[in-house]
């Protein structure tokens, strides 16, 4: 009955048009440039050039059901079963170590594969991870800020994701995650002590997981210098340079990449910012990265109002979403221009990736009805009396 009233008296006029234009904007323009920068693979793996074009349509068709059911759930939802759902994303993510269902990948155990399906878990634990600290922060605001025990619980918990997603190993996810929930915790109101403290843990523990492992290191090695050594570990960015490089300010053309047709590892993927600029010219990759900042940007709007509404949850999460899609973005670009050491971090809603574009509906559909339930003024009822951690 209350799903009937909804639809009855449902405004569509409510609806924030901007971050839903900005939002399939960035979609059609991905599904554009795989179509192109995925050819080569995509016949060299599947024997058709556009296998994974369409496979990507599928992700985007099942991403765009999630995003309009997300639309749906009240957000009560949310502060009743995060931690149950959290719980479930961790399980999920240790199921890439159990033989017969984890999918190993270049020596990565991130992907597990469920009656013909597979998934990426860290994707999913990105979601999860902002949305229980979120929901955390809204319980629990004033132990978070006032008490140290307050803070460090959450932190804990993420903490024990981080390190899972780590053994598999994935150091950019992780840091995507310390970054977006150490975020979440900041606009929470942590003391700034605390929040120093623990950004300085992370800050060393990175630092460490980079200089104990030789591959890691030999990565940062490369980065400052990649032309000394063009054809082992500076290999990819000095293709990636030259990929930029030919396409100038105007670019060579769309479908007219030369680094896509097998030159380029993982054109379709970490590094399609690459070929982007290559076949669009600066201009082109300056238009995507800027769409994809005004996504974070309206999103930070939307958590503005929030906070304006007294809606804790749709302000904490909102800038955990927001922070969490710019720093893709953000390391993505870096990446692909030889500003940041190489990491595996996809350009979202552009590169090829079913979890991650799967995962971006939700977060945005989410995001919609926490501006949907702003401008209604519909309150957040804070269950009290349950067990929290």
């Amino acid at each position: 009955m209350d799903r009937l009233n909804f639809f009855h008296n449902f405004d569509y006029l409510k609806l924030d048009f901007i971050l839903i234009f900005l939002f399939l904007t960035l979609s059609f323009c991905g599904l554009l440039i795989l179509a192109s920068a995925a050819v080569h693979f995509s016949d060299l793996i599947y024997g058709n050039p556009s296998a994974l074009f369409n496979r990507q349509l599928i992700h985007f068709i099942l991403g765009i059901i999630g995003l309009l059911i997300f639309f749906l759930i009240p957000l009560n939802f949310w502060l009743t079963y995060d931690r149950l759902l959290l719980t479930l994303g961790f399980l999920l993510l240790l199921l890439v170590f159990v033989p017969g269902i984890g999918v190993e990948v270049n020596g990565a155990n991130r992907w597990v594969r469920i009656a013909g399906f597979g998934l990426q878990p860290s994707e999913v634990m990105k979601f999860l991870s902002i949305l229980y600290v979120s929901c955390y922060s809204v319980r629990r605001i004033k132990q978070i800020q006032s008490h140290w025990m307050g803070f460090f619980r959450p932190a804990l918990i993420i903490i024990s994701v981080i390190s899972v997603i780590l053994i598999q190993p994935d150091l950019g996810s992780s840091a995507v995650i310390f970054i977006a929930v150490l975020g979440v915790l900041f606009v929470a109101g942590v003391k700034l002590k605390q929040f120093m403290v623990v950004a300085l843990l992370g800050c060393i523990g990175i630092f460490l997981m980079i200089a104990l492992v030789p591959w890691r290191w030999e990565r940062i090695v490369s980065f400052m210098d990649p032309w000394s050594n063009p054809w082992s570990s500076g290999y990819q960015l000095t293709l990636s340079l030259m990929s930029i490089g030919r396409g100038d300010w105007f670019g060579v053309g769309l479908g007219q990449s030369l680094m896509k047709m097998g030159y380029l590892p993982d054109a379709h993927t970490d590094f399609i910012f690459s070929v982007i600029v290559e076949e669009t010219g600066i201009l082109g990759g300056l238009v995507i990265v800027a769409l994809l900042f005004a996504l974070s940007f309206r999103i930070f709007y939307i958590g503005r109002e929030s906070l304006l509404r007294k809606n804790f949850f749709g302000f904490y999460f909102s800038y955990g979403v927001a922070l969490l899609l710019g720093m893709h973005t953000f390391i993505n670009v870096g990446v692909a221009c030889g500003l940041l050491p190489t990491k595996g971090l996809t350009l979202p809603l552009i590169s090829y990736g079913g979890t991650n574009l799967i995962m971006v509906c939700l977060m945005i559909g989410l995001i919609l009805r926490v501006d949907y339930e702003n401008k209604n003024s519909m309150p957040i009822t804070i269950i009290k009396h349950r067990a929290e951690f």
